[in-house]
C-alpha cells in the first residue's frame, strides 16, 4: 500500500516535471523565434503598429507645346475625408452623412456605410473638391460643432486643360488617382505621374504623434514635364478649319486632320472632330454622339448583355461611344485612302522606270481587268492622256494600267517599303495595324483596285508618313509628338531626335512627282481647290467608297508646301459625309487651302507674288506723306484713290500697309479735318466668279481678297464672304471671298 502511494506520487512528480520542462521548452522556442529567427518580422510589425504614414502626393508633370505654352497643368483642390473612429454617436453619423451628401452630391447611404467602419480613420468621400465647395464643407463642420478629426480636408491637385477641347484626343485626360487615360497622358503616364513621398511618425496608444523629432520624411518626386512637337497656333488653325469641314459635311464617322514636318516627322497639329473637353470628359452633348458609330462587334457585345431597362442599355451604348470619341482617329482607326494613294502608285512606277510623265494612256471611262470593268470617276472618259495629266485628273484607268507595268510582286514590295504593313511607331497609344491583302490573294483585280487606294485599309498617320516620303526626297520618317522630357528642375531627362528608318525613293522620283502634283493644283487638276495664293502647293485629292455598293464614302485631300522646298504636309479626311457631296476635291481640299494659307505665313514662309504681279498690288505706307503725291503714286500702280478730308497730309489709310489688293482696287486716304466717312453696304458675291465678284466690290468702293481661286480669271464660284453681304463697312475695306470649283471630281 505504501509502495503504491510512493509510486503514484513519483509519477505525479515526473508528469509535473515533464510539463514544466515542456512549457519551458515552448517558451524558450517561442522566445528564440521572436528574438532570433523572426526578430526582423516582429520588429517591423511592432514599429508599424506604432507608426503613422502620412502620404504626400506628387505634382503631375506639365504638358507644354513646342513654344512652352501650357496645354495641361494642375490646380489646387481638396479631398474630403472622414474618420469613422472619431465619430462617436449615431446622431453624428446621420448628420455627417446627410450634410456631406447634400454638399458634395454623394449618395447618402454610401457615406453612412463608411461611417460604420469604426476601426478606420480614413474613408475618402470625394476628391477634386474646388475651393468654394471646400469652404462650405468647413462651414458645415463649424456650424454643427463636429469634431475636426471626424471630417477633414486634404490638399491635392486636379488636372486642368486651359484650352479645353483643343487637341483633346491627342493630349487625353486623367482619371482615378490622377492616372492618364488616353493620349499623351496615357502614353507618358510613367514620366508624368511622379512618385509619392510620405511622413513617418511614431504614435502612442491613442494614435497621437508623440515626438516630431522621430518623424522621417521620404521626399516626394514630382512628375516630369513633357514638351510636345505640337504648335498651339497651328493646332488652332487646323481645328478651326476642320470644324468648318465637319459642319459642312456632317460626316457620320468624324473628320480628322494632321499637320507634320515632312523632314523630321514632328507632328505640328493633330485633331479629330467632334471632340470633347478633357476637363470634364464624361459630360457630352447627345447630338455629338449621333456622329459616333460603333462597329458590329461592339454592338453585338452590347446586345449580348442583359439590361433592366432600355435606358440602361442606352447608357451602356453611350459609354462605348465615348470611348470611341476619346480615341485618336488619326492613329487608332483605319480607312480606305482612295485617290491620295495614287501618289504612292505613281512613285513606285517612277522608281521602277515603269512609266514616264509623257507616256500615253487611254481612258474610255472604265478599264477591264480579268473580265471585270472598273470605272473611272469621269464616266465619259478622259480619252488620250499623258501619265502626268492622268494623275492630275485622278484617272483610275491610267493608274490601273500603270500598276500592271509595276507588277504584283514589286507593288507588294513597295507596300512594305512605305511601311503600310507595320505600325509607324508614333508615340501615341492604341495605334492600329493596317488591313492589307494577303500576298497569296493579291491578284490582278486586287492590284487594279489597290492602285487607286481601294479595298485595303491603313491609318491616317500611315498615309501621311508615306506621302511625306515623296515630299522630303524619299525618306521614311518616324512620326512623333514629344520633343523632350524635363524634370521638375528643368533638366532634360530625354530628347527625341528625328528618326529616319530608310530611303524608299530617289530624289529624282520625288522631284518629278512633286512637279506634276503642283502643276495640277495651279492649272486645273482635280486638286485645284487646294490652291493657295502666293504659294506653290503639291496636292492630291481622294474619294473612296467604303466596301462595295454601300453608298458610304470618304473624302480626303493631302498637300505639301512649298512645292520647291517642302516644309509641311497636311492631310484632312472627312469620313462618311452626309451633306450631299462626297468628293475630297470639294469637301476636304478647300480646307487644306485655308489651313495652308494661314500656317505657311505663320511659319515665316514668305509668299511669292511673281505669278500675281500683273494683277495685284502690295499697298504701301502713305501715312505722313503729301496727299497729292500719295494719290499720284497709287494711281500709277493701277489702283483707284479716294482722299477724305481737306488737309495736305495723310493721317490714315484703308486698306492698311502691306495689304494685297487687285489692281482695280481702291485706297482711301484720310487727311486732316476728315469727317466721319459714310459707310457702304457689302455686295453679295455668292455664285459669282472671281472677276465678277472683283468688279462688284470695286463698284461699291471696296477691295476683294480672293481665296481658293487661282487668279482673277478663275471660273471658280464664290461660296462665302467676310464681311457678310449687306454689312456696313468703311470704303476701302477688304472683303474676303472664298471661291470653290464645284465641278471637280476625283
Amino acid at each position: 500500500m505504501g509502495e503504491n502511494r510512493f509510486a503514484l506520487k513519483s509519477a505525479r512528480i515526473f508528469i509535473m516535471g515533464a510539463l514544466i520542462v515542456a512549457a519551458t521548452t515552448i517558451i524558450l522556442v517561442r522566445l528564440f523565434d521572436l528574438q532570433v529567427t523572426n526578430f526582423k518580422y516582429y520588429q517591423e510589425r511592432s514599429i508599424s503598429q506604432r507608426e503613422a504614414y502620412i502620404p504626400i502626393n506628387p505634382e503631375r508633370g506639365v504638358i507644354y507645346d513646342r513654344n512652352m505654352k501650357v496645354l495641361a497643368d494642375n490646380t489646387q483642390v481638396e479631398r474630403v475625408v472622414i474618420s469613422p473612429y472619431d465619430i462617436k454617436s449615431e446622431e453624428a453619423e446621420r448628420l455627417i452623412a446627410q450634410g456631406l451628401s447634400e454638399l458634395l452630391e454623394v449618395d447618402y447611404e454610401e457615406i453612412y456605410e463608411k461611417t460604420q467602419k469604426k476601426n478606420r480613420k480614413y474613408e475618402l468621400i470625394k476628391s477634386g473638391v474646388e475651393a468654394d465647395l471646400a469652404a462650405k464643407v468647413l462651414q458645415f463642420i463649424a456650424e454643427n460643432s463636429i469634431d475636426p478629426n471626424a471630417i477633414y480636408l486634404e490638399p491635392e491637385t486636379k488636372r486642368v486643360y486651359p484650352y479645353a477641347n483643343l487637341a483633346a484626343q491627342l493630349i487625353g485626360f486623367t482619371g482615378a488617382e490622377n492616372e492618364g487615360q488616353f493620349g499623351i497622358e496615357y502614353q507618358y503616364n510613367g514620366y508624368l505621374k511622379g512618385a509619392p513621398g510620405r511622413i513617418i511618425t511614431v504614435k502612442n496608444a491613442m494614435g497621437k504623434s508623440v515626438n516630431p523629432e522621430l518623424e522621417t520624411y521620404v521626399d516626394v518626386q514630382n512628375g516630369n514635364n513633357i514638351i510636345l512637337t505640337i504648335d498651339l497656333t497651328i493646332q488652332s488653325i487646323l481645328e478651326k478649319n476642320l470644324e468648318e469641314a465637319f459642319n459642312e459635311s456632317l460626316p457620320r464617322e468624324r473628320a480628322v486632320g494632321i499637320v507634320m514636318d515632312v523632314n523630321t516627322g514632328e507632328i505640328l497639329a493633330m485633331a479629330t472632330k467632334p471632340d470633347f473637353d478633357p476637363n470634364d470628359p464624361y459630360n457630352y452633348d447627345p447630338d455629338i454622339l449621333e456622329y459616333i458609330n460603333l462597329n458590329e462587334k461592339t454592338l453585338a457585345e452590347i446586345e449580348s448583355q442583359e439590361y433592366e431597362s432600355e435606358e440602361e442599355k442606352e447608357r451602356a451604348t453611350n459609354i462605348q461611344k465615348l470611348y470611341k470619341l476619346w480615341n485618336n482617329k488619326a492613329v487608332s482607326e483605319t480607312y480606305e485612302p482612295g485617290s491620295t494613294f495614287k501618289v504612292i502608285t505613281a512613285a513606285m512606277a517612277f522608281e521602277e522606270k515603269a512609266v514616264s510623265p509623257t507616256d500615253i494612256f487611254v481612258c474610255s471611262g472604265s478599264y477591264t481587268v480579268s473580265g471585270i470593268p472598273i470605272a473611272c470617276h469621269y464616266a465619259a472618259g478622259h480619252g488620250r492622256e499623258t501619265f502626268a495629266y492622268g494623275l492630275q485628273q485622278s484617272c483610275n484607268p491610267c493608274l490601273m494600267q500603270t500598276a500592271e507595268r509595276i507588277g504584283n510582286a514589286d507593288f507588294l514590295k513597295y507596300l512594305d517599303a512605305f511601311g503600310y504593313n507595320t505600325r509607324t511607331g508614333i508615340d501615341l497609344p492604341f495605334e492600329s495595324l493596317s488591313a492589307m491583302h494577303a500576298p497569296q490573294n493579291f491578284r490582278s483585280v486586287e492590284l487594279a483596285t489597290a492602285s487607286f487606294g481601294q479595298r485595303f485599309e491603313i491609318t491616317p498617320i500611315q498615309q501621311l508618313v508615306g506621302l511625306a516620303a515623296v515630299a522630303n526626297g524619299g525618306k521614311l520618317v518616324v512620326p512623333h509628338v514629344v520633343k523632350s522630357i524635363m524634370d521638375d528642375s528643368g533638366n532634360v531627362v530625354k530628347n527625341f531626335e528625328p528618326e529616319i528608318t530608310h530611303m524608299v525613293l530617289s530624289e529624282e522620283t520625288c522631284n518629278t512627282l512633286t512637279s506634276i502634283l503642283a502643276e495640277g493644283v495651279a492649272n486645273g487638276g482635280a486638286a485645284k481647290n487646294a490652291y493657295v495664293t502666293g504659294y506653290d502647293v503639291a496636292a492630291k485629292t481622294g474619294t473612296s467608297e467604303k466596301g462595295v455598293n454601300t453608298g458610304k464614302y470618304i473624302g480626303s485631300c493631302m498637300a505639301y508646301a512649298p512645292a520647291d522646298d517642302p516644309k509641311i504636309i497636311v492631310l484632312i479626311i472627312v469620313d462618311e459625309p452626309t451633306g450631299g457631296v462626297a468628293y475630297g476635291s470639294q469637301i476636304a481640299a478647300p480646307y487644306i487651302s485655308k489651313t495652308l494659307s494661314e500656317v505657311l505665313p505663320y511659319m515665316g514662309i514668305e509668299p511669292s507674288y511673281e505669278e500675281l504681279i500683273e494683277s495685284y498690288v502690295n499697298v504701301k505706307n502713305y501715312k505722313g506723306q503729301d496727299a497729292a503725291q500719295a494719290k499720284e503714286d497709287i494711281i500709277a500702280k493701277g489702283l483707284r484713290c479716294t482722299v477724305v478730308g481737306e488737309g495736305d497730309t495723310v493721317k490714315d489709310q484703308l486698306p492698311k500697309t502691306g495689304s494685297v489688293i487687285p489692281k482695280n482696287g481702291v485706297v482711301v486716304l484720310y487727311t486732316e479735318n476728315a469727317g466721319e466717312e459714310e459707310l457702304v453696304p457689302v455686295p453679295d458675291a455668292n455664285g459669282l466668279n472671281a472677276k465678277q465678284a472683283d468688279d462688284k466690290m470695286a463698284a461699291a468702293g471696296l477691295n476683294i481678297n480672293i481665296i481658293g481661286a487661282e487668279d482673277i480669271n478663275s471660273l471658280a464660284t464664290a461660296r462665302s464672304q467676310k464681311p457678310a453681304a449687306g454689312e456696313l463697312v468703311l470704303p476701302g475695306t477688304i472683303v474676303e471671298v472664298e471661291f470653290r470649283h464645284d465641278t471637280v471630281t476625283d
